[in-house]
């Protein structure tokens, strides 16, 4: 009798867990499928190309070129500077970055690519030393710019005027696609 309610017991679970068994394989299967089709999506990069001038009444001062590799929808950053001290309290400093910061993030779209743009760059003023401490004065120029620009053609997305000089400052840049 024992025995004959064991063989019920054993053929009833198998009875509820036999249909189960063919869905969790084939739900394997694709899980198995999925990260194919994720490779197979081509991976779509951009070389990005920004020309920042300096400009004073006209004439071209400076020139400085930035070039970044990035992923469609990835974020590229640049940083060039300096780490400037000054004095926070009587005998503690904090340090400032000071330079040229550019980040980009590009999407495509139709012929060319939709870039979101941050520009930051920052400087010291050149100050007199006459008093016993000196905490620089600094000066920053910054822009986010959302910008549309064909492939391979250069564009000039933002322009600032400097507010304390006749200086101002062109951004131009060149998207071209990477295999």
């Amino acid at each position: 009798m024992k025995r004959a309610l064991s063989i019920r017991l054993a053929i009833a679970v198998l009875a509820i867990c036999l249909p189960l068994i063919p869905n969790s394989a084939s739900a394997q299967e694709e899980k198995g499928k999925e990260p194919a089709a994720a490779e197979q999506k081509p991976h779509v990069a951009y070389r990005i190309e920004f020309n920042v001038r300096e400009i004073e009444d006209g004439k071209r001062l400076n020139s400085r070129n930035y070039m970044m590799l990035v992923e469609e929808g990835d974020w590229g950053k640049i940083r060039v500077g300096n780490r400037v001290p000054y004095q926070y309290g009587e005998k503690s400093f904090q340090y400032q970055d000071v330079g040229m910061s550019i980040d980009c993030r590009p999407h495509e779209q139709g012929d060319g690519v939709a870039l979101s743009i941050h520009v930051d760059f920052s400087s010291v003023v050149p100050q007199p030393q006459t008093s016993p401490t000196y905490n620089p004065v600094l000066r920053t120029e910054r822009t986010e710019v959302e910008s549309m620009v064909k492939l391979g053609k250069p564009t000039l997305v933002a322009t600032m005027d400097d507010v304390v000089s006749n200086h101002s400052f062109e951004i131009e840049v060149t998207a071209t696609k990477v295999k």
